[in-house]
């Protein structure tokens, strides 16, 4: 039931009180189960995760993160405020400190040091939570509503093309970008990155990286 909410109302209006409503049932009742809201929202974000599902063991590291990346993002994009969770209080519930210890040891088979696995999963995981926080409000946005960053584009167009360069460069390709686009370049980007370590251990070509696979857009 508290999952339930979360998908319809977010992680921040979770609370005992409308845990109690939904139950038909009164907040102190609810005390005699569930010690505290911190309580309740680690109970929920353990069963939010339990039904993530890891990608296929014999897929390379970097097919392997990318996998695992669509997965968790439509994850926490069905139940916003989990990533906030998970970037305020780090992987506390079990469910995300199995998805650390499986990332670590993929990396870590790859060839990568355990230390320089462990700070590469923080790394990844940091982008994905706050990738995934930023379109939150995105998806909330009425139908009628303007799209994001409609302020920050307008402001960036006002520059004299000549004295930022950088800007005027860059805002055509950013206002032609959609979210999910957006998403899947950040997420190469990442992935060659790590692509590029892993090459190095492995002494591939010098350590030249080979450019991470990812499926064709449908």
């Amino acid at each position: 039931m508290a999952v339930d909410l979360v998908r319809e109302q977010g992680m921040r209006q979770l609370s005992m009180r409308t845990l109690a409503e939904r139950l038909g049932a009164t907040p102190m009742a609810m005390y005699k189960h569930i010690a505290s809201r911190d309580e309740l929202v680690l109970l929920a974000v353990e069963a939010i995760l339990a039904p993530l599902r890891f990608p296929d063991e014999r897929l390379e590291p970097v097919a392997w993160l990318r996998e695992l990346a669509m997965r968790v993002r439509a994850m926490g994009l069905a139940h916003r405020g989990v990533m906030d969770f998970l970037l305020d209080q780090g992987p506390v519930a079990h469910t995300a400190l199995v998805v650390l210890d499986r990332t670590v040891r993929k990396l870590h088979d790859a060839g990568l040091p355990w230390k320089e696995a462990g700070a590469l999963h923080n790394t990844f995981f940091s982008w994905l939570a706050g990738a995934v926080r930023r379109q939150e409000p995105w998806d909330a946005l009425a139908p009628e509503a303007p799209p994001p960053f409609q302020r920050f584009f307008a402001a960036a167009a006002a520059l004299p093309a000549s004295d930022y360069p950088g800007i005027a460069h860059s805002l055509p390709h950013m206002q032609a970008t959609d979210v999910d686009r957006e998403f899947e370049a950040s997420l190469d980007f990442m992935l060659e990155g790590i692509q590029r370590r892993i090459d190095a251990r492995r002494g591939t070509a010098g350590g030249a990286a080979r450019k991470p696979s990812r499926p064709r857009r449908r």
